[in-house]
């Protein structure tokens, strides 16, 4: 979008956005959103610097298509609020690369997979920890319902929420920005067959879907404590914390408030639902091993 383009726009909610001194307040993020709801999607707003959402709001469940219930969000909450979008009924997931850690490297991790992934043709954006969000149409006759979230270490399927461009991150004292590249997200490609194959490999027993229990060390598992969950690993470390705390023989009630906390005040929180269908896969799976004698 030019500069000449951007100003109709920024005009438009200027009609209904404006500061006390009456001067039209200037924010790449009302100007991207406004053009995002001209696509076709729904958007909500984030705490500036944070992939968190304001307290009282509902995240990305205020998602919106209207530019007047999104305005009196801006004027709610401030207009350089960071903006995410809804990825329900989009036919869009996001593929989510994660890079910000020496020993976690989805673009490694799908190397030694064998994967071999090119991302210059495709519509992506660079996420303020060195991270990619690549997106994709997911092909007819797939249901995004049954695909698989955790492909591999570093590397997330996300199909309900993103945050988008031009959205910052408060770092090191900073502040950095995410980055698109490509065209629209609606002029996304295709999930390649690699993608698929991974997406759609979720093993399963009964109705229920069955999580691998990633191996992470003690001080790792309090780091998700502090810190949260991360983006690229959220239910491998959700698992993973949830079989520790009930090995140690946290009460059950007490271990899921635990989980439930920390996803809270994760940059990316998992969706309620998920989280306590995880926690219950892991708390049988505990109930098993200890019946069976196993430690």
């Amino acid at each position: 979008m030019n500069e000449t383009q951007k100003k109709p726009i920024e005009q438009k909610f200027g009609d209904r956005v404006q500061e006390t001194t009456n001067k039209y307040i200037n924010s790449n993020c009302i100007i991207k959103s406004h053009d995002l709801i001209q696509q076709g999607y729904k958007v909500y707003l984030l705490a500036q610097g944070t992939n968190a959402p304001y307290k009282g709001s509902k995240g990305h469940l205020d998602a919106t298509a209207d530019v007047n219930v999104l305005t009196d969000m801006f004027i709610k909450y401030g207009a350089n609020s960071n903006i995410g979008i809804s990825l329900k009924d989009t036919n869009l997931v996001v593929l989510d690369i994660d890079r910000h850690t020496p020993h976690k490297n989805g673009l490694r991790s799908l190397k030694q997979a064998g994967i071999n992934a090119n991302f210059d043709s495709e519509v992506f954006e660079t996420t303020p920890r060195q991270g990619i969000h690549v997106f994709y149409r997911v092909p007819d006759g797939l249901d995004i319902k049954t695909f698989k979230h955790d492909l591999m270490d570093g590397v997330e399927l996300i199909t309900d929420k993103i945050t988008v461009a031009p959205s910052v991150k408060s770092l090191g004292g900073g502040s950095i920005g995410y980055q698109h590249f490509g065209s629209n997200f609606s002029d996304a490609n295709i999930m390649p067959q690699w993608l698929i194959d991974l997406a759609t490999n979720v093993p399963t027993s009964g109705h229920g879907k069955q999580y691998k229990q990633a191996r992470y060390t003690v001080q790792e598992r309090w780091e998700m404590v502090l810190n949260g969950f991360t983006e690229g690993q959220r239910n491998m470390q959700a698992v993973s914390l949830s079989g520790y705390l009930l090995r140690i023989e946290v009460d059950p009630n007490v271990a899921y408030q635990i989980i439930q906390k920390i996803n809270s005040e994760s940059d990316m929180p998992l969706p309620d639902k998920e989280i306590n269908t995880l926690f219950r896969s892991v708390y049988n799976k505990e109930r098993q091993r200890a019946k069976r004698g196993i430690a």
